[in-house]
């Protein structure tokens, strides 16, 4: 029967249609008896008059009355109209874990807590004798309270083990599979046990399985198992183990332990059942006696506290950075991204907070105060999980001190937690930049400056200037300045080919005095990739980058970036990329929008919006996350939440070119083509005496419907190596420009 909001089924009215699968179609009822709202699930149309159908959809309703279970969706009762079975179930509002995990992985803490409530569903489940067989991300439902509830027991099967049921018959009968082999969908295969690919026998066992598959997803923000077609991913399933690596660092060893054996292909080697998981997770849940190992190995460097002038901000920032970077190079410790643990900068946070959020258990807090020549630095370090102190230190030295004092702080903090790390590897590495003061606070000041962006790049590069002219081997100064000069081609400040060469000889001169300098590494692969279009070159430097720090979330983004562009990569790819970079660096706001930038490009806007939105919540001053979200609305078609977005980012960025070039798109796309044409001629005047990007000039010319000055633009972006060109491969801010028939013949073979 044709169900559609109005239509009544008996007691019940529909109101509206919430989903469908295989084994289904959902709508929200209201239950005009009992005044309550309800979830009704009836047979697709197509397969209501199947018999085989109806006696599994009757089988459903007998399973999930044997469930009384606070983490199993309830049923209400089976009834029937016009001869229509349906399911009177719970209607439970919240969200799916697999739209939760779709914006970035669980915590270690999330994590445990909903798998204990999931793994007692299925617990419950197993102890009836039935085996759900398809538990997914999907079919676990988060309440608005956190509680978690598993659902769509559509394919459960009564009879643990029972050994008529095979994986293969499985796959006919349940129609959940959908391509190239007897019609499967991935989604559901890629929680699949071997022995269900394999079209065995399956029992309890399978259900701890996808359980795993479940736990790892979880964690990483990325699925176990994921193939282009179906046949690669029961290869996987069959073959390959997950990616390992991709786990949290930090994450507890007993954790890490009952994933590994919930994913054995060998099902005897998987725990005898899921009561045996769910106790582990539940005692790691409680702080058992492995819960620790992660706390002990792990540490968080807020920001300093500046305790001195206003003037004086940047040097408490760089004691922060060189007692962390310091941190960071001894083995065995893991030490939270800089850019996540500034993101708590001038904040009071509840420090449980920033070990949650930071997947670490220990925290290191201080402040610094200067007068003259003196010099005053406090740290102390603490449990996260309850504020105990650990250590705490109070120095008092000379300011030619300050790089001795960073060093023993690095060293009495691995000294407290030695006991989590060997004798060898926890030693403090020296800091290898220069032992000249003055040289010190002016890289210190040009980095401040450079993190601005926009036109405080030419105030940082003079600082760095300085600071080398003091010390020619200051190495860090040298990589920092480079990258500050390609910043300035990125953005537009200058026409990079008056900057990118000295960006890619000051990068090259660092790594004659330090080859290990990621940092440089990564300018000089921005360089090749967005500038050079020598996109072989670019791959081998990012390699090398990820050689020497694979936690550069930065880079990771960015690469991912340039082959989503480029069409290189595949979503899945590209978005594994993009969710290592973030579970590197949970609060970057800039790696967080370049993510959301390649979320765009791929066409999940929501998802772009979303995320963008997010990173301009953790940092409000960071213009490319603003700008980001202005982007998604405008690509998602939200013409006039775009424009309204544009007024306030172009005031606060003195009419930024990305802002001002956006803002013309849109125009041209509501057919406003009087509003584009004024936007395209103050970019065009003011090129006339500053520089203006030709991207965003052909952009908006063909907003405008300037054809010939659009292709004229194209052609300056190719003579000037415009860095936004590789944009231009897929932008859809060049979707009218490609569309012109010259445009093929102007740029031939630049992105192959």
């Amino acid at each position: 029967m044709t169900v559609t909001p109005g239509t009544r089924l008996g007691a019940y009215e529909i109101e509206a249609r919430l989903g469908a699968g295989g084994m289904g179609e959902v709508y929200r009822a209201r239950d005009t008896r009992l005044a309550r709202d309800v979830a009704i699930k009836m047979l697709p149309e197509a397969f209501a008059a199947d018999p085989e159908r109806l006696t599994r959809f009757r089988r459903e309703a007998l399973t999930l009355a044997s469930l009384n279970h606070p983490n199993v969706g309830s049923i209400y009762g089976l009834e029937e109209s016009d001869g229509a079975p349906f399911l009177v179930l719970e209607l439970m509002t919240g969200e799916t874990l697999a739209a939760r995990l779709a914006k970035g992985p669980l915590s270690v803490r999330e994590t445990l807590a909903l798998g204990v409530q999931v793994a007692s569903a299925i617990e419950a489940a197993h102890e009836q004798g039935i085996v759900h067989r398809d538990l997914k991300p999907g079919n676990v439902m988060i309440t608005a309270t956190g509680t978690a509830k598993v659902f769509d027991f559509g394919l459960a099967k009564s009879g643990v083990g029972s050994p008529e049921v095979h994986g293969s018959q499985l796959a006919t009968m349940s129609g959940v599979f959908d391509g190239t082999i007897q019609g499967l969908i991935i989604g559901t295969a890629a929680y699949m046990s071997p022995e269900q690919a394999r079209g065995k026998v399956v029992d309890r066992r399978s259900d701890v399985w996808s359980f795993g598959c479940v736990l790892f997803e979880c964690l990483t923000g990325r699925p176990a198992f994921a193939g282009e077609t179906a046949s690669d991913l029961i290869a996987q399933i069959l073959e390959r183990d997950p990616d390992w690596t991709a786990l949290p660092a930090g994450m507890p060893a007993r954790l890490r332990d009952v994933v590994r054996r919930c994913l054995r292909k060998d099902a005897d080697q998987r725990p005898r059942d899921i009561r045996d998981a769910r106790l582990e997770l539940a005692e790691l849940a409680r702080g058992g006696a492995d819960a620790g190992s992660k706390h002990e190995k792990s540490i968080a460097v807020l920001p300093f506290e500046n305790l001195s002038g206003a003037d004086d901000e940047y040097f408490a920032d760089g004691v922060t950075d060189e007692i962390l970077n310091a941190l960071a190079h001894v083995e065995g410790l893991r030490v939270a991204a800089r850019t996540s643990c500034f993101a708590f900068k001038g904040k009071r946070e509840d420090l449980r907070t920033v070990g949650e959020k930071l997947d670490a258990a220990t925290v290191l807090e201080g402040s610094v105060r200067r007068a003259g020549s003196r010099l005053r630095i406090t740290a102390q370090l603490v449990n996260a999980a309850d504020g105990y102190q650990l250590w705490s230190e109070r120095y008092d030295r000379e300011m030619v001190d300050v790089f001795e004092v960073q060093e023993e702080i690095a060293k009495a903090i691995v000294s407290r937690l030695r006991g989590a790390l060997n004798e060898e590897s926890a030693q403090v590495v020296a800091r290898r930049g220069t032992k000249n003061l003055e040289a010190y606070e002016l890289f210190l000041r040009g980095r401040a400056l450079q993190n601005k962006r926009g036109r405080f790049l030419a105030e940082a590069i003079e600082c760095f200037e300085r600071a080398i002219a003091l010390d020619p081997r200051y190495a860090e100064a040298m990589a920092w300045m480079s990258d500050s000069y390609r910043l300035m081609g990125t953005f537009g400040v200058a026409p990079f080919n008056k900057v990118g060469q000295k960006a890619r000889e000051i990068a090259e001169r660092a790594l004659a005095i330090d080859p290990n300098l990621a940092e440089a590494w990564s300018t000089l692969a921005c360089v090749a990739e967005q500038f050079d279009r020598d996109f072989e070159k670019g791959t081998r430097l990012y390699e090398r980058v990820f050689e020497l720090d694979p936690r550069h979330s930065r880079a990771r983004a960015q690469s991912a970036l340039w082959r989503v562009i480029r069409g290189t990569y595949s979503d899945e790819q590209a978005i594994a990329e993009f969710e290592r970079a973030i579970q590197d660096d949970p609060l970057n706001a800039w790696v967080g929008a370049m993510y959301a930038h390649g979320l765009g490009y791929m066409g999940r806007h929501d998802e772009s919006i979303a995320l963008a939105e997010r990173m301009a919540e953790i940092d409000r001053e960071a213009f490319f996350s603003r700008w980001n979200v202005l982007r998604g609305h405008a690509w998602a078609g939200h013409h006039a939440r775009a424009i309204e977005l544009a007024g306030p980012l172009m005031r606060e960025s003195g009419r930024d070119q990305w802002v001002l070039g956006t803002l013309g798109w849109t125009y041209g796309k509501a057919g406003m083509r009087e509003q584009a044409r004024a936007v395209h001629d103050e970019l065009e005047g003011r090129s006339r005496h500053e520089f203006m990007g030709p991207f965003w000039l052909a952009a908006t010319a063909a907003s405008s419907g300037l054809e010939e000055a659009s292709l004229g633009f194209v052609a300056r972006c190719l003579a000037e190596n415009d860095p936004l060109l590789v944009w231009g491969k897929s932008s859809p801010f060049w979707d009218t420009v490609r569309g012109y028939s010259r445009f093929e013949a102007i740029t031939r073979g630049i992105w192959s």
